[in-house]
């Protein structure tokens, strides 16, 4: 059993019910996943290698989409819990320069549905 600090929408540390900072379980893995997916690439200074290639192949004039949606599909997969994919879409709004992901994964502690909005 893997326990987290519990983050807001923001990512912000959520303590505002203090019985409730620490998440285990299925809340742990959800929240990982989120973290995952919204990391990008070169953004931790320890580990450049460490996150997605947002602004190398997804913010570009022309995104391969079968490499965009390979490259989250196969991040999510290697979330630590996660078992199974079982659907996934995902959005590019090139107006916005915004992208959506909305995906249902199995777990070893049960099934969720996520949508991710990267700005």
């Amino acid at each position: 059993m893997a326990l987290d600090l519990k983050l807001d929408n923001n990512g912000d540390l959520d303590i505002v019910n203090y019985d409730a900072v620490i998440i285990d379980d299925l809340d742990q893995i959800v929240q990982n996943c989120a973290i995952r997916l919204r990391f990008f690439l070169g953004e931790w200074f320890l580990n450049i290698q460490a996150g997605i290639p947002y602004y190398q192949d997804f913010f570009i004039k022309a995104p391969n989409q079968i490499r965009v949606e390979s490259v989250l599909k196969q991040e999510i997969l290697d979330t630590v819990g996660i078992t199974e994919l079982t659907s996934f879409d995902s959005d590019f709004s090139s107006s916005l320069r915004k992208f959506s992901v909305s995906f249902s994964a199995e777990s070893e502690e049960g099934s969720f549905n996520l949508e991710i909005d990267v700005p």
